[in-house]
């Protein structure tokens, strides 16, 4: 782990004369993510001029999901979550090695975070919803969901787009298809701004009299830094990130396929070439169960907690993990592959297993269209049968041995007593009515979530532990959060550390001293 990577080696020095255009302004936001877009308003709303520089055509966002405490959606619904436990199964699901001052910080702004977003989700007519299911489970999970633009659909686009219009509204100068390779530092001093490239290539240099503020997203897309960084396997499993990117982009009217992969860790290649520290690897990744045919839609059917077998017929775990661990499980497996079975009671069954989040099949989301089934039964990729005999040859399992792991979990359904792996009873089902269905599910990984070291004020750290003066992180080039495990039973928190740490980062930047040449 000490041998130096390429990509920590700062590339040859960008000479002024080189750079053929100047612009200097207060704060630089690197990034039109969700964290880039909420720090580059509220930089603006607090009286400094932004210049905002995203390298590909448009705004970048994926997922779904929002996660708050204590909002006034929550209040008003009567739901009431213990933070210090929130914060404890964070802490826990991380192996305690993020810096605790840095998540109470963001439990101790995520609702004012929040409330300043839903006035402007009222403004702008925007409808919010909750999703508070929680399930008895052998996991504490937390009511903390809040959907924005719900009865559409779109993703993260309502939230972005609220962002965009507000950022417009308030005269950000913000610059597509401008990426920026170098921060600007001297010696041990302040960032005082950055180098970037137009679309020819021809280097601009953007002067900061205030702060750079990075959220440039996660390095997921860059394979040498996921296998230096990140436990063993990771680097060897999908990444779910240029699927979601093209579908970013078709939300806002731009066609692809792009096989785009924005998340090259270019923050944190930039910081780590003026010092800045990075988290101790390994770092998390956010893993994700998912039927890797399907592309862009969540086929959430084959994702419930049925009976899953590997490739050779065998049951190998309890399929209601939250799914990162779930994950960590499918990966042990031959081929990173599992058979997700389940029969012709699904209609009725799948409601009472009361999966959440991105596994929801119903309301306030519904990521689930029964269309779905049919056509990719025809398309090959969910296999039906008669009998159990005949789904495995189809699956091309060994048939005894198929046929002994569904007799036993029949078995322990009907008794309500999962004897091998422990699952919650209300999650056994059984298989006995055809047809019986198959679909492959597999482990992916949607964002890497190690970034550079800050402080609860979201400045950078260098590898001393001091603040390098000028520059904030937030979102996922931010670190001193996560660890060993995402913890997908706090849905949304990964978002939600996006736009509280982006607020927080552009109104700490907007209000450093001013530094002119």
């Amino acid at each position: 782990m000490n041998d130096k990577a390429n990509f920590e080696v700062c590339p040859p020095p960008i000479s002024t004369e080189d750079i053929k255009e100047t612009f200097d302004t207060d704060v630089v936001v690197i990034g039109a993510g969700i964290a880039g877009l909420t720090a580059a308003l509220s930089a603006v709303e607090a009286g400094a001029k932004v210049i905002q520089l995203e390298k590909g055509p448009c705004c970048n966002f994926r997922g779904l999901h929002n996660a708050a405490i204590a909002s006034r959606l929550q209040k008003q619904e009567g739901i009431k979550i213990d933070k210090e436990q929130l914060i404890y199964t964070i802490m826990e699901t991380a192996s305690y090695r993020g810096n605790q001052k840095v998540v109470n910080t963001w439990a101790e702004n995520c609702d004012r975070t929040m409330e300043w977003l839903l006035d402007m989700a009222e403004a702008a007519n925007i409808d919010v919803a909750l999703d508070p299911s929680t399930k008895p489970w052998y996991f504490p999970n937390y009511p903390v969901i809040h959907v924005f633009d719900a009865s559409r659909f779109g993703w993260q686009s309502g939230l972005a787009n609220m962002l965009l219009d507000n950022g417009k509204r308030y005269e950000v100068d913000l610059r597509f298809n401008t990426p920026v390779v170098r921060l600007v530092r001297e010696g041990n001093g302040r960032v005082a701004g950055v180098i970037a490239q137009d679309e020819a290539g021809k280097y601009i240099q953007f002067n900061a009299s205030k702060a750079v503020v990075l959220c440039t997203g996660d390095y997921g897309s860059d394979r040498q830094m996921v296998k230096k960084y990140c436990w063993e396997g990771v680097s060897e499993i999908p990444s779910l990130y240029p699927i979601m990117t093209d579908m970013a982009y078709a939300k806002q009217g731009i066609s692809g396929p792009f096989n785009n992969e924005p998340n090259t860790g270019d923050g944190h290649k930039m910081g780590m070439w003026i010092g800045a520290a990075i988290d101790n690897p390994p770092h998390c990744a956010m893993l994700f169960d998912y039927t890797i045919w399907s592309k862009g839609k969540l086929f959430n059917l084959a994702r419930q907690p049925w009976l899953y077998v590997n490739l050779k017929g065998e049951r190998f775990m309890n399929e209601d993990l939250p799914w990162g661990y779930e994950c960590s499980q499918l990966m042990q497996q031959p081929r990173n592959i599992a058979w997700s079975i389940w029969d012709a009671k699904w209609e009725q069954e799948a409601p009472e297993l009361k999966s959440q989040c991105c596994k929801n099949m119903g309301p306030p989301t519904y990521l689930w269209n029964p269309k779905w089934l049919g056509e990719e039964i025809e398309n090959g990729n969910v296999l039906t049968a008669h009998t159990i005999k005949e789904l495995a040859q189809l699956m091309q399992v060994p048939i005894k041995t198929f046929k002994d792991t569904v007799d036993r979990y029949n078995e322990m359904a009907r008794n309500k007593k999962d004897l091998d792996f422990g699952k919650h009873p209300d999650r056994l089902t059984t298989l006995e009515r055809p047809l019986f269905f198959a679909s492959q599910v597999t482990a992916v990984y949607l964002v890497i979530l190690g970034g550079l070291q800050i402080n609860p004020e979201l400045q950078v750290l260098d590898t001393e532990g001091n603040v390098i003066p000028g520059l904030y992180a937030a979102g996922n080039v931010s670190g001193s959060f996560f660890g060993d495990h995402y913890p997908t039973t706090i849905p949304g928190l990964s978002h939600s550390r996006a736009w509280t740490f982006g607020r927080l980062a552009g109104l700490n930047a907007a209000a450093e001293k001013t530094h002119r040449k």
